[in-house]
């Protein structure tokens, strides 16, 4: 008898931590669908009342409207974003660990948009950092709505396919964690699902540009080019600033290792020379020469922002 429960003992104890965690994969995907088709359905509703048909100038415009019709206990703006969230720090998927509070701009979850994130606490207690994107997804209330399906992990190497989302959500993404402050506070890592889900392709980056040895974080902000003044507020709104002529500099001598970085032209400086001018630099030259480094407030120039 001794030896009989010895063998079931040593069979709970390897079987037993797989069962947990095949358990634990299907209530996180029961529990990340539920927060998607909640919002889904929100989004629904709003485009039913030709609330989807036009474009709002940000996410918090863009949340006032979806509060209406979403049930929401907490939410918060970007500089506060930490406090709609159960932890401070999470894994990314690359296995680093995200500083919360840093995740402030569409930049910051992956996504191509500057616009502020809004930190969301739902009635059900479930924490959503989301981002409105207005250059995608207008839908008029007559257009026909087209459901998906996802296929999620259910513990065991199995799937299941959820109601999922649609076409009524193409403006937004967001991530979330399904379990609260419980382990691992993580996203998906090697292909394995943790706890920190998205809507779609949102995930944490400590660095949503390219990460520079001697000037930190740098993003182009590209476009047509911005005034000195502005340039300087689009990197403050993303909770950045622009370069000093050093960190220029640095950036022209390294911008080969970094494909996706602009290679060449014009760009602001941080240091403001007089109400008329401030510093600038033309990436493709050395820059040793005065001249190339006093440039008009008032003309376009590109825009890199570091952090």
């Amino acid at each position: 008898m001794l030896i009989t429960l010895g063998i079931i003992g040593v069979i709970a104890a390897i079987t037993l931590p797989a069962l947990i965690e095949n358990v634990t994969e299907r209530k996180n995907s029961e529990r990340h669908a539920n927060i998607v088709y909640k919002v889904t359905q929100a989004m629904e509703i709003m485009k039913a009342h030709g609330e989807l048909s036009g474009t709002y100038p940000s996410t918090e415009a863009f949340v006032d409207e979806l509060q209406k019709y979403l049930k929401v206990s907490k939410r918060c703006d970007s500089n506060h974003i930490a406090d709609c969230w159960p932890t401070k720090t999470v894994i990314d998927g690359e296995g680093e660990e995200f500083e919360i509070s840093k995740a402030r701009t569409g930049r910051q979850l992956s996504l191509t948009t500057n616009t502020n994130n809004v930190g969301l606490i739902l009635a059900d207690g479930a924490s959503i950092i989301l981002n409105y994107n207005p250059d995608v997804g207008k839908i008029d209330d007559t257009d026909a709505l087209v459901s998906s399906k996802k296929s999620l992990p259910v513990g065991g190497g199995r799937s299941k396919e959820f109601v999922y989302t649609s076409n009524a959500t193409a403006s937004i993404d967001f991530v979330t964690d399904v379990n609260g402050s419980a382990a691992p506070n993580a996203e998906t890592i090697n292909n394995k699902f943790n706890d920190i889900r998205s809507l779609t392709a949102a995930r944490f980056k400590g660095c949503a540009g390219s990460d520079i040895p001697g000037v930190g974080c740098v993003v182009d902000v590209g476009g047509q080019g911005l005034t000195w003044q502005s340039a300087k507020d689009k990197c403050a709104s993303m909770g950045m600033s622009l370069p000093t002529m050093g960190n220029l500099q640095s950036i022209s001598n390294q911008r080969h290792n970094y494909p996706t970085l602009v290679q060449n032209g014009w760009f602001w400086a941080s240091t403001e020379i007089d109400k008329d001018f401030a510093q600038g630099m033309w990436l493709e030259h050395d820059n040793s020469s005065p001249e190339d480094k006093y440039c008009y407030k008032g003309n376009p120039r590109g825009v890199i922002c570091v952090e």
